[in-house]
């Protein structure tokens, strides 16, 4: 009837010999125990597993810098249409991604206005990961330059073939010529937002 008693005596006892021993290792080795008072204090509660690709909030960087980069860009694409160097307005490319066809309505601008910003923050997200993986921020500019003719390439190489691009666009050179700069322009600009904003202090 007094084995539970003994058992907790035992237990308490072996306890006390563990926390001993940790003791006289402390006192033998004083930078093992700093050590592990260091890593116990740094080392968080609940440890997030699993493999994770964003490291420096890209994704609030880059939607930030690409919707800036976006309206600068409807605002050039405007002018060219103003301008009589295009053709079509920023609906054509933007409007067209999710529906087949559009009207030239006050509603219809307002609604191309915002799918372009989606758009453009998500080429943001993608130039962020970008400057983190595979770039340094030196000649920024110009590898946004660079990377704005990538994306020109991809609306009207691969991506002119699944979405619902006016057909007549791509015999414009205007529009060809004006989507070209624009994007660039879009790019540099995007980059540009990213160093404002501090991504790049966010990396260091």
């Amino acid at each position: 009837m007094f084995f539970p008693f003994r058992l907790r005596q035992k237990r308490k006892a072996k306890e006390t010999r563990s926390s001993h021993h940790y003791e006289h290792t402390a006192e033998l080795c004083p930078s093992f125990y700093s050590a592990l008072e260091r890593y116990q204090k740094n080392t968080p509660e609940e440890h997030v597993s699993g493999f994770k690709l964003e490291r420096n909030n890209e994704f609030i960087f880059g939607s930030a810098a690409g919707m800036i980069g976006a309206m600068v860009k409807y605002g050039f694409n405007e002018l060219m249409q103003v301008l009589n160097i295009a053709r079509y307005d920023n609906n054509a490319t933007s409007l067209t991604v999710v529906m087949k066809d559009y009207e030239y309505t006050p509603v219809y601008w307002a609604f191309g206005f915002v799918n372009a910003l989606f758009i453009g923050a998500f080429f943001g997200l993608v130039i962020a990961f970008m400057f983190s993986y595979i770039f340094t921020e030196r000649y920024y500019l110009l590898k946004g330059a660079g990377i704005g003719i990538g994306i020109w390439l991809f609306n009207f190489g691969f991506a002119a073939k699944v979405f619902n691009y006016p057909p007549s666009i791509q015999y414009s050179l205007g529009d060809i010529v004006s989507m070209l700069l624009s994007l660039i322009i879009y790019a540099m600009v995007t980059v540009y937002s990213l160093k404002k904003i501090g991504f790049w202090r966010s990396r260091k």
